[in-house]
């Protein structure tokens, strides 16, 4: 049996840190993996492995701890008889469950009425993180301005708490203009590392099943967002899945709700941040339809970046890359001339991405013939 049972939804840096904080060093704790191994000796016997002395009932232990990663490696039937698994042999003090499938839900909630619920706190959007998402921004994405103001504009309606939804943001543009960038910056600022779902990716029945949920030992997307550092969601390249799949996300961006065949997710008062190629709004629309269209709280455009701020960009990358040499590297590149050939030949690069790259190749490709090959 059990007498405590703890169910915390969130990201797994967040429940192993809530774990760290319950459990005493010198309490006796016991995997969730270890369970299925001794409920499958009682079944077969004979086949596990498991000693006779290891099957005695009421093993007393002081925590289980049951990890989100668990239940991928079980058969379906071990989340519908959860309930009589964890109980078979032990009498545990505390049960510990992270992200638990709805099956594992059912079954707990069927048999135990106390039940505590715990979570990631996730950081609130209010007027002061919303200038500070600003200022982070203007400082990590050179240009695009107005984009930047559309962005703000389209996040303040989370600080007024006049509905649950999400705040779903379109941003659209040519490639490599700051589009990731800003959904990266947006993230950090709001106290986590960014959940990057990228759907040129998904043109497959993986990409249906990953998205739409099948079998619970699979990835799904309802898992991903289950376990996510910040409140900031990116779908990148939204464009580049088959329409059918827009019907996984109506009733997330009017809800807040998103639910699959395994898990259901409380998404209310997040920042969705959906990327395309588009050229314009009429663009969004047919490509999306008017259905999904509606339900985007704003979209934004991103330019094209001017040569002066390309200018900027490579002064800073470069600055940032010096910085993390060492004294004689920094020497040695900064005789040579590849700040100046990169800021005289910003004009041929569209796609900053690709600059980055070849700015720090070149400075790369220096240091090794200098130091490695010579």
């Amino acid at each position: 049996m059990t007498d405590n049972i703890t169910v915390f939804i969130g990201s797994k840096n967040d429940f192993n840190d809530f774990i760290n904080k319950q459990i005493e060093d010198d309490e006796k704790t016991i995997p969730f993996m270890e369970l299925i191994q001794h409920y499958n000796a009682r079944l077969r016997p004979t086949e596990s492995g498991v000693k006779e002395h290891d099957l005695s009932d009421n093993i007393v232990v002081d925590n289980c701890i049951v990890r989100a990663d668990d239940y991928g490696s079980v058969l379906e039937h071990v989340l519908t008889n959860f309930v009589n698994i964890v109980a078979i042999n032990y009498d545990i003090e505390h049960l510990y469950i992270h992200n638990p499938p709805r099956k594992v839900l059912e079954s707990l909630e069927s048999f135990y009425d106390d039940i505590q619920y715990k979570g990631s706190q996730y950081v609130s959007l209010d007027r002061d993180k919303l200038r500070e998402i600003y200022i982070k921004l203007c400082n990590d994405i050179l240009g695009q301005k107005n984009c930047k103001k559309k962005m703000m504009s389209g996040m303040y309606r989370l600080i007024t708490k006049n509905s649950d939804k999400p705040a779903v943001l379109m941003l659209y543009g040519p490639s490599g203009v700051g589009k990731t960038e800003s959904a990266k910056s947006i993230s950090r600022t709001m106290g986590g590392e960014l959940l990057r779902i990228q759907f040129s990716m998904m043109q497959s029945n993986e990409a249906y099943n990953y998205i739409f949920g099948a079998e619970h030992s699979k990835n799904s997307l309802a898992r991903d967002m289950l376990a996510r550092e910040s409140n900031v969601i990116l779908i990148d390249e939204f464009d580049k899945v088959h329409p059918n799949f827009y019907n996984a996300f109506y009733e997330l961006f009017d809800e807040g709700i998103f639910v699959d065949t395994n898990y259901r997710v409380d998404l209310r008062h997040t920042i969705i941040i959906l990327t395309g190629n588009f050229e314009s709004e009429e663009d969004i629309k047919r490509t999306l339809g008017p259905a999904m269209f509606s339900r985007i709280g704003a979209c934004i455009q991103f330019e094209d970046i001017t040569t002066e701020q390309k200018c900027d960009i490579i002064d800073k990358w470069y600055t940032n890359i010096v910085n993390n040499l060492e004294h004689d590297e920094k020497i040695f590149i900064n005789k040579t001339d590849i700040l100046s050939w990169f800021k005289e030949n910003a004009e041929r690069y569209d796609n900053i991405r690709i600059l980055k790259t070849k700015l720090e190749n070149a400075v790369f490709e220096k240091l090794t013939m200098e130091f490695i090959m010579k």
